[in-house]
């Protein structure tokens, strides 16, 4: 006679077994980390450049990060799975502070040169990519308009750089950068350009408006810092951005419930508020 099982207590087995494989799947994910973290302190060159420098500040952190390391594997042992992760993460933290203790400063600073050149080498590519836009188009107003405005910046970006400020310098060189993405994209938008844009999906689309939308805010905000604007200026690019806000957040709902044509033209609406903060800022966007 066979017994079947009801519905109820299949449940139940279901459950347990798909609780059991989390459990172990979070097992193994912890012990994976374990095994990094043990890499990053001991055996990675991170950890030969603190353990052979003279730096008591790096030594003292790593000797943190250790005991620490430690702690999460007696929490682990104990079955105190999330305390432990904490104590890695914490951990891992630390030793990245001891790294970078015991890099020369002269290391960090050829980084920052490294970084800096790289940055103004994808500025002059952007820069003649619009340079091209712009006469194909023959709009000479807007390249000239915008050639003012990233000479300015370019140069304000090097004399930062040569008196040592290379934070305040990758600043202006991202204005620049950012400037220049909007730029290309709003003579996109408006030339026959667009044509050669080409979506598979009206999601890839929601995809890209997503990627415009995101640049124009990144713009936004690097020059919201500006102490050259008035209380006014401030006012208006704040109303802008605000503005901004509510509709990518609307366009992020619609796009969750898969209407992604609506998701299009509020994102649309959202970026073109944040080109008038762009230009309430004093900074010219062709289009």
């Amino acid at each position: 006679m066979t017994r079947s099982i009801s519905i109820p207590l299949l449940w139940v087995l279901m459950s347990g077994l798909f609780a059991n494989a989390m459990a172990q799947n979070a097992a193994d994910a912890l012990s994976g980390r374990f095994e990094n973290m043990h890499r990053l302190l001991n055996e990675s060159s991170g950890a030969r450049q603190v353990i052979e420098s003279q730096n008591t500040e790096a030594a003292g952190k790593r000797e943190q990060a250790l005991k620490l390391y430690h702690k999460a594997r007696e929490k682990s042992a104990a079955g105190a799975r999330d305390e432990a992760s904490a104590m890695l993460d914490a951990s891992a933290r630390l030793m990245f502070e001891a790294i970078k203790a015991a890099t020369p400063s002269s290391m960090l600073e050829d980084k920052k040169k490294v970084d800096y050149g790289k940055r103004k080498e994808s500025v002059a590519a952007l820069r003649e990519a619009f340079d091209r836009i712009a006469d194909e188009t023959g709009d000479r107003e807007a390249r000239t308009r915008l050639d003012s405005q990233l000479t300015d910046l370019t140069a304000r970006a090097d004399e930062l750089m040569a008196a040592g400020d290379s934070s305040a310098a990758q600043i202006e060189l991202d204005k620049a950068y950012h400037l220049l993405k909007v730029s290309i994209e709003a003579k996109r938008a408006g030339q026959t350009l667009v044509r050669s844009l080409h979506f598979e999906s009206k999601e890839e689309e929601y995809l890209y408006e997503i990627d415009r939308n995101d640049t124009h805010g990144i713009l936004v905000k690097l020059l919201i810092g500006e102490k050259s604007q008035s209380d006014y200026q401030r006012k208006e690019i704040g109303k802008f951005v605000e503005q901004a806000r509510l509709l990518r957040d609307q366009a992020d709902k619609q796009a969750g419930g898969g209407d992604y044509q609506a998701a299009i033209d509020l994102l649309e609406q959202s970026t073109r508020q944040l080109v008038r903060a762009i230009r309430s800022a004093g900074i010219y966007i062709p289009g």
